[in-house]
Protein backbone atom coordinates (compact mmCIF):
# COMPACT_ATOMS: atom_id res chain seq x y z
CA UNK A 1 0.00 0.00 0.00
CA UNK A 2 2.82 2.45 0.71
CA UNK A 3 4.46 1.87 -2.65
CA UNK A 4 1.04 2.16 -4.25
CA UNK A 5 0.39 6.02 -2.56
CA UNK A 6 4.02 6.81 -3.35
CA UNK A 7 3.56 6.04 -6.79
CA UNK A 8 0.55 7.73 -7.12
CA UNK A 9 1.96 10.90 -5.17
CA UNK A 10 4.79 10.97 -8.40
CA UNK A 11 2.09 10.32 -11.18
CA UNK A 12 -0.21 13.64 -9.71
CA UNK A 13 2.83 15.83 -9.40
CA UNK A 14 3.99 14.61 -12.52
CA UNK A 15 0.59 14.60 -14.80
CA UNK A 16 -0.20 18.61 -15.65
CA UNK A 17 2.78 19.25 -18.14
CA UNK A 18 3.10 15.58 -19.73
CA UNK A 19 -0.53 15.97 -21.04
CA UNK A 20 0.70 18.88 -23.28
CA UNK A 21 4.39 17.62 -24.02
CA UNK A 22 4.29 16.93 -27.81
CA UNK A 23 4.24 13.44 -29.20
CA UNK A 24 6.92 13.04 -31.08
CA UNK A 25 7.52 10.22 -33.81
CA UNK A 26 10.43 7.58 -32.32
CA UNK A 27 10.92 4.10 -33.81
CA UNK A 28 10.42 0.66 -31.50
CA UNK A 29 13.06 -0.57 -30.44
CA UNK A 30 12.41 -3.50 -33.58
CA UNK A 31 12.39 -0.46 -35.97
CA UNK A 32 15.60 0.85 -34.70
CA UNK A 33 17.47 -1.90 -34.42
CA UNK A 34 16.02 -2.91 -38.28
CA UNK A 35 16.95 0.00 -39.72
CA UNK A 36 20.73 -0.33 -38.17
CA UNK A 37 21.11 -3.77 -39.72
CA UNK A 38 19.39 -2.67 -43.04
CA UNK A 39 20.82 0.72 -43.92
CA UNK A 40 24.02 0.75 -42.01
CA UNK A 41 22.63 3.52 -39.55
CA UNK A 42 24.91 4.70 -37.03
CA UNK A 43 23.68 5.90 -34.14
CA UNK A 44 24.07 8.46 -31.06
CA UNK A 45 21.39 8.17 -28.11
CA UNK A 46 20.56 10.70 -25.85
CA UNK A 47 18.87 10.38 -22.38
CA UNK A 48 18.58 12.25 -19.41
CA UNK A 49 22.13 13.17 -18.81
CA UNK A 50 22.71 14.25 -22.39
CA UNK A 51 19.80 16.32 -21.63
CA UNK A 52 20.30 18.06 -18.65
CA UNK A 53 24.40 18.57 -20.26
CA UNK A 54 22.34 20.74 -23.00
CA UNK A 55 20.16 22.60 -20.81
CA UNK A 56 23.36 23.20 -18.43
CA UNK A 57 21.25 21.89 -15.01
CA UNK A 58 24.06 19.82 -13.55
CA UNK A 59 27.12 17.95 -13.43
CA UNK A 60 26.59 14.05 -14.30
CA UNK A 61 28.67 11.24 -12.00
CA UNK A 62 30.62 10.55 -14.70
CA UNK A 63 31.01 13.90 -16.95
CA UNK A 64 30.80 17.31 -15.71
CA UNK A 65 29.58 20.50 -17.33
CA UNK A 66 31.24 21.49 -20.25
CA UNK A 67 30.27 24.19 -22.56
CA UNK A 68 31.85 22.96 -25.90
CA UNK A 69 30.22 19.18 -25.02
CA UNK A 70 26.75 21.11 -24.61
CA UNK A 71 27.38 23.00 -27.82
CA UNK A 72 28.41 19.51 -29.58
CA UNK A 73 25.30 17.83 -27.96
CA UNK A 74 23.22 20.35 -29.48
CA UNK A 75 24.47 19.83 -32.90
CA UNK A 76 23.82 15.74 -32.80
CA UNK A 77 20.50 16.29 -32.10
CA UNK A 78 20.20 18.31 -35.14
CA UNK A 79 22.60 15.70 -37.51
CA UNK A 80 20.58 14.59 -40.40
CA UNK A 81 22.67 12.97 -42.44
CA UNK A 82 20.41 10.26 -44.18
CA UNK A 83 23.11 7.48 -42.56
CA UNK A 84 22.82 8.76 -39.41
CA UNK A 85 19.57 8.23 -36.35
CA UNK A 86 19.49 10.11 -33.55
CA UNK A 87 17.79 8.58 -30.54
CA UNK A 88 15.55 9.22 -27.78
CA UNK A 89 14.04 7.56 -25.31
CA UNK A 90 10.64 6.20 -25.80
CA UNK A 91 9.85 6.95 -22.08
CA UNK A 92 9.60 10.75 -23.26
CA UNK A 93 6.37 9.63 -25.45
CA UNK A 94 5.06 6.75 -23.72
CA UNK A 95 5.53 4.64 -20.40
CA UNK A 96 3.46 1.95 -21.38
CA UNK A 97 6.14 -0.35 -21.57
CA UNK A 98 8.54 0.25 -18.57
CA UNK A 99 8.62 -0.71 -15.30
CA UNK A 100 7.19 1.12 -12.61
CA UNK A 101 10.37 3.27 -11.41
CA UNK A 102 10.84 4.24 -15.01
CA UNK A 103 7.72 5.27 -15.87
CA UNK A 104 7.70 7.80 -12.28
CA UNK A 105 11.59 9.22 -12.97
CA UNK A 106 10.62 10.14 -16.86
CA UNK A 107 7.26 11.37 -16.05
CA UNK A 108 9.56 13.68 -13.45
CA UNK A 109 11.98 14.13 -15.84
CA UNK A 110 9.45 15.48 -18.52
CA UNK A 111 7.33 17.50 -15.95
CA UNK A 112 10.73 19.23 -14.94
CA UNK A 113 12.60 20.10 -18.14
CA UNK A 114 9.44 19.58 -20.56
CA UNK A 115 9.36 23.01 -21.34
CA UNK A 116 12.98 23.87 -22.23
CA UNK A 117 13.42 19.99 -23.85
CA UNK A 118 10.78 20.57 -26.27
CA UNK A 119 12.42 23.85 -27.91
CA UNK A 120 15.25 21.39 -28.62
CA UNK A 121 13.55 19.18 -30.49
CA UNK A 122 11.52 18.50 -33.99
CA UNK A 123 8.59 16.81 -34.52
CA UNK A 124 9.20 16.14 -37.98
CA UNK A 125 11.75 14.11 -37.73
CA UNK A 126 11.28 10.63 -36.79
CA UNK A 127 13.91 9.24 -34.25
CA UNK A 128 15.38 5.90 -33.37
CA UNK A 129 14.77 4.68 -29.74
CA UNK A 130 17.78 5.20 -27.25
CA UNK A 131 16.14 2.04 -25.17
CA UNK A 132 17.68 -0.28 -28.25
CA UNK A 133 20.57 -0.40 -25.72
CA UNK A 134 18.31 -0.68 -22.30
CA UNK A 135 16.92 -4.23 -23.48
CA UNK A 136 15.96 -6.13 -20.49
CA UNK A 137 16.21 -4.22 -16.23
CA UNK A 138 13.57 -1.67 -17.09
CA UNK A 139 11.48 -3.12 -19.85
CA UNK A 140 7.85 -4.56 -18.52
CA UNK A 141 8.04 -7.88 -21.08
CA UNK A 142 11.42 -9.11 -20.40
CA UNK A 143 10.35 -12.13 -22.35
CA UNK A 144 11.13 -9.79 -26.12
CA UNK A 145 15.07 -9.49 -23.91
CA UNK A 146 16.71 -13.05 -25.34
CA UNK A 147 15.02 -11.87 -29.17
CA UNK A 148 16.10 -8.17 -28.78
CA UNK A 149 20.19 -9.84 -28.42
CA UNK A 150 19.42 -12.01 -30.59
CA UNK A 151 18.80 -9.16 -33.34
CA UNK A 152 21.67 -6.71 -32.01
CA UNK A 153 24.09 -9.12 -31.77
CA UNK A 154 23.58 -9.23 -35.48
CA UNK A 155 25.15 -5.94 -36.22
CA UNK A 156 28.76 -6.98 -35.20
CA UNK A 157 28.45 -10.92 -36.65
CA UNK A 158 31.85 -11.80 -39.13
CA UNK A 159 32.75 -8.13 -38.82
CA UNK A 160 35.93 -6.46 -37.50
CA UNK A 161 34.87 -4.16 -34.60
CA UNK A 162 36.50 -1.73 -32.79
CA UNK A 163 35.33 -1.04 -29.13
CA UNK A 164 35.84 2.43 -27.88
CA UNK A 165 34.96 2.41 -23.92
CA UNK A 166 35.54 3.52 -20.44
CA UNK A 167 38.52 1.56 -19.01
CA UNK A 168 36.01 -0.31 -16.28
CA UNK A 169 33.50 -0.93 -19.23
CA UNK A 170 34.74 -4.12 -20.30
CA UNK A 171 32.49 -4.64 -23.35
CA UNK A 172 31.80 -8.43 -23.82
CA UNK A 173 34.48 -9.50 -21.05
CA UNK A 174 33.21 -13.07 -19.54
CA UNK A 175 30.41 -13.68 -21.59
CA UNK A 176 29.14 -14.23 -25.25
CA UNK A 177 28.09 -11.13 -26.48
CA UNK A 178 30.56 -10.58 -29.21
CA UNK A 179 31.34 -14.20 -29.96
CA UNK A 180 29.97 -13.49 -33.77
CA UNK A 181 32.22 -10.66 -34.40
CA UNK A 182 35.61 -11.45 -36.60
CA UNK A 183 38.04 -9.80 -34.79
CA UNK A 184 37.78 -7.50 -31.70
CA UNK A 185 39.91 -4.07 -30.77
CA UNK A 186 39.34 -1.49 -28.08
CA UNK A 187 40.68 1.98 -27.47
CA UNK A 188 40.55 2.55 -23.88
CA UNK A 189 38.89 6.01 -22.67
CA UNK A 190 38.97 7.29 -19.25
CA UNK A 191 35.65 6.39 -17.14
CA UNK A 192 35.30 9.85 -16.13
CA UNK A 193 35.20 13.80 -17.94
CA UNK A 194 36.45 11.60 -21.31
CA UNK A 195 35.07 14.59 -23.51
CA UNK A 196 38.37 16.34 -22.15
CA UNK A 197 40.28 13.96 -23.77
CA UNK A 198 37.90 14.56 -27.17
CA UNK A 199 40.37 15.26 -29.80
CA UNK A 200 42.63 12.54 -28.54
CA UNK A 201 39.51 10.02 -28.94
CA UNK A 202 37.91 10.89 -32.47
CA UNK A 203 41.73 10.94 -33.52
CA UNK A 204 42.63 7.39 -32.55
CA UNK A 205 39.03 6.16 -33.94
CA UNK A 206 39.37 7.58 -37.25
CA UNK A 207 42.40 6.42 -37.13
CA UNK A 208 41.95 2.43 -36.17
CA UNK A 209 38.52 2.48 -37.29
CA UNK A 210 38.75 1.82 -41.17
CA UNK A 211 36.93 -0.64 -42.25
CA UNK A 212 35.58 -1.61 -38.96
CA UNK A 213 31.91 -1.57 -36.99
CA UNK A 214 32.60 1.31 -34.21
CA UNK A 215 31.09 0.29 -31.10
CA UNK A 216 31.19 3.50 -28.33
CA UNK A 217 30.05 3.19 -24.81
CA UNK A 218 31.61 6.28 -23.44
CA UNK A 219 28.33 8.01 -21.99
CA UNK A 220 27.90 11.65 -23.74
CA UNK A 221 31.21 11.97 -25.31
CA UNK A 222 30.01 8.23 -27.45
CA UNK A 223 27.06 10.49 -28.11
CA UNK A 224 29.43 12.79 -29.85
CA UNK A 225 31.56 10.87 -31.22
CA UNK A 226 29.41 8.71 -33.29
CA UNK A 227 27.64 11.48 -35.68
CA UNK A 228 31.58 12.70 -35.99
CA UNK A 229 32.34 9.53 -37.05
CA UNK A 230 29.57 9.06 -38.97
CA UNK A 231 29.47 12.71 -40.35
CA UNK A 232 33.33 11.25 -41.58
CA UNK A 233 32.21 8.08 -43.74
CA UNK A 234 32.63 5.50 -40.77
CA UNK A 235 30.18 3.18 -39.37
CA UNK A 236 29.45 4.19 -35.86
CA UNK A 237 26.71 2.83 -33.00
CA UNK A 238 26.84 4.20 -29.79
CA UNK A 239 26.02 0.97 -27.97
CA UNK A 240 26.24 2.15 -24.64
CA UNK A 241 24.53 0.01 -21.66
CA UNK A 242 24.28 -3.23 -24.01
CA UNK A 243 27.01 -5.48 -22.39
CA UNK A 244 25.78 -4.65 -18.74
CA UNK A 245 22.19 -5.32 -19.73
CA UNK A 246 23.36 -8.48 -20.91
CA UNK A 247 24.86 -9.70 -17.98
CA UNK A 248 21.60 -8.85 -16.03
CA UNK A 249 19.52 -10.99 -18.43
CA UNK A 250 22.03 -13.58 -18.45
CA UNK A 251 22.41 -13.78 -14.37
CA UNK A 252 18.31 -13.18 -14.44
CA UNK A 253 19.06 -10.11 -12.27
CA UNK A 254 15.28 -8.67 -10.48
CA UNK A 255 17.34 -5.27 -10.17
CA UNK A 256 20.04 -2.98 -11.61
CA UNK A 257 22.54 -5.01 -9.50
CA UNK A 258 26.76 -4.54 -9.41
CA UNK A 259 28.61 -6.93 -12.04
CA UNK A 260 32.20 -8.36 -11.04
CA UNK A 261 34.77 -7.10 -12.77
CA UNK A 262 32.92 -3.81 -13.83
CA UNK A 263 31.88 -0.47 -13.14
CA UNK A 264 27.96 -0.20 -13.60
CA UNK A 265 26.91 3.53 -13.12
CA UNK A 266 23.32 2.36 -11.71
CA UNK A 267 25.00 0.00 -9.08
CA UNK A 268 27.98 0.46 -6.66
CA UNK A 269 30.97 -1.88 -7.14
CA UNK A 270 30.52 -4.33 -4.08
CA UNK A 271 31.45 -6.96 -6.54
CA UNK A 272 34.88 -5.47 -7.08
CA UNK A 273 36.91 -4.62 -10.21
CA UNK A 274 39.32 -7.74 -10.99
CA UNK A 275 38.80 -9.80 -13.62
CA UNK A 276 38.87 -13.72 -13.14
CA UNK A 277 42.67 -14.70 -14.19
CA UNK A 278 41.47 -16.35 -17.51
CA UNK A 279 39.51 -12.98 -18.77
CA UNK A 280 42.86 -10.97 -18.07
CA UNK A 281 45.12 -11.77 -20.88
CA UNK A 282 42.68 -11.74 -24.07
CA UNK A 283 41.05 -8.57 -22.42
CA UNK A 284 45.00 -7.00 -22.25
CA UNK A 285 45.43 -8.37 -25.75
CA UNK A 286 42.61 -6.68 -27.56
CA UNK A 287 43.52 -2.87 -26.03
CA UNK A 288 45.07 -1.34 -29.03
CA UNK A 289 45.47 2.05 -27.06
CA UNK A 290 45.20 3.13 -23.77
CA UNK A 291 43.73 6.91 -23.31
CA UNK A 292 42.84 6.41 -19.82
CA UNK A 293 45.51 8.17 -18.17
Amino acid sequence: MKNYLYYLYWIIRTWPFRWSFPKYKILSIDETINDIIKNKKSLSRFGDGEFLLILKKQNLGFQNQNPLLADKLLEVLNNRNPNFLVALPDSISSVKSHKRFAKVYWLLFINTHGRALSKLLDQTYRYGNANMTRLYAGIKDQSKSKVYFTQVKTFWESKNILIIEGDLSRLGVGNDLFDRAKSIERIICPSKNAFEKYEEIVSAAKEHGKDKLVLCALGPTATVLCSDLCNAGFWAIDIGHIDVEYMWMLMGAKDRIAIKGRSVNESNNSEGYELDSELVTPYNNSIILDLSS
